[in-house]
């Protein structure tokens, strides 16, 4: 597929006239033309995400199975390796999704992010906000927040937030009975299978906890509140932030698919840097990596840019990194 009928097929689908069948060539081809700089003028942050998110959609709808009984033998088909291979993406099947194709007019349907591996996944939600999921969790959400009155997510797990701020459009995330509601702030919340307990720490910003029937309590940074299941009693107290946060930098990081901006901020909060870019191009580049725990920053940082074709200069006396393309 040439550029100038990519960008026709776009224009149709954006005006909701694309059919069937260029819905699916548009999907299929997206990941090859997305990071082109007028294609990215055209698409809106949430356009891109519902676009994202139905190629992974289309991917799965891709994948067979068969085999013996208790044998599974995945068969991905050819269109799909190329177009990964085009993507730079890698490990693209280490995280479970399941999605469904959110139709135009119609109401955003669920994302499902369940996180079995080890490492800890990096997520950027449709609205940009950022999440830190632990193993063994699983955060649902809307593959998309315009037109709706709030941001909800639904957590099973442990997770660590960095809400995009919206005034108009709270945050809630749902753990069981609790409701945790935010502008925009940065929290963390653990409410695992089996706990007798959910526990909401505040990092910084201000939450407003609560149950089906009542506030329980309006926490800021350096507070807590802890809610007893069985009990359905709470307590408040002054805690040190850093210690329930910790876990999100004891383990390896998985990036699923994301920007290189997006990376950037996690490494600029871990090595406590500041991170420039000198080409756009570069910044909006997609990219899927596990960050060691160990590694250091000039490790993480040539990492990033080998995937992405980058490379990066560091003053260590300000502490400030500069990525910019490769020069042909």
């Amino acid at each position: 597929m040439d550029k100038q009928y990519f960008l026709e097929l776009l224009h149709k689908h954006l005006n909701g006239e694309a059919t069937d069948v260029e819905q699916q060539f548009l999907i299929k081809y997206y990941e090859l033309f997305r990071a082109e700089p007028d294609i990215i003028a055209l698409l809106g942050d949430e356009q891109k995400e519902t676009l994202k998110n139905e190629i992974k959609a289309s991917v799965w709808q891709n994948i067979e199975e068969d085999g013996e009984p208790g044998k599974k033998t995945i068969r991905i088909k050819p269109w799909f390796l190329k177009l990964a291979a085009a993507a730079v993406i890698i490990g693209v099947f280490a995280t479970g999704f399941l999605f469904l194709r959110n139709h135009p007019g119609n109401k955003p349907t669920p994302l499902y992010s369940v996180h079995k591996q080890k490492p800890n996944l990096f997520i950027v939600l449709p609205d940009g906000s950022r999440v830190i999921l632990s193993y063994g969790s699983k955060l649902s959400y809307a593959s998309s927040f315009a037109g709706l009155a709030k941001r909800d997510v639904y957590l099973e797990g442990q997770a660590f937030f960095d809400i995009k701020h919206d005034d108009l459009k709270p945050f809630i995330v749902h753990t069981g009975k609790l409701k945790t509601t935010v502008l925009g702030t940065a929290f963390n919340v653990k409410a695992l299978k089996g706990d007798k307990t959910i526990t909401v720490t505040v990092t910084r910003g201000r939450v407003k906890v609560s149950d089906c029937n009542k506030i329980l309590g309006i926490i800021i940074p350096n507070q807590q509140i802890v809610y007893n299941k069985q009990k359905s009693n709470t307590t408040q107290n002054i805690i040190d932030a850093k210690i329930y946060t910790g876990w999100t930098a004891q383990d390896d990081l998985h990036f699923e698919d994301v920007t290189v901006a997006e990376a950037a901020k996690v490494l600029e909060e871990r090595f406590k840097v500041k991170i420039l870019f000198s080409d756009q191009l570069v910044k909006s580049k997609y990219f899927t990596s596990t960050f060691d725990k160990s590694a250091s920053l000039e490790q993480e940082l040539k990492s990033i840019c080998i995937f992405n074709d980058a490379f990066y200069s560091y003053d260590k006396e300000k502490a400030i990194i500069t990525i910019t393309g490769k020069i042909n």
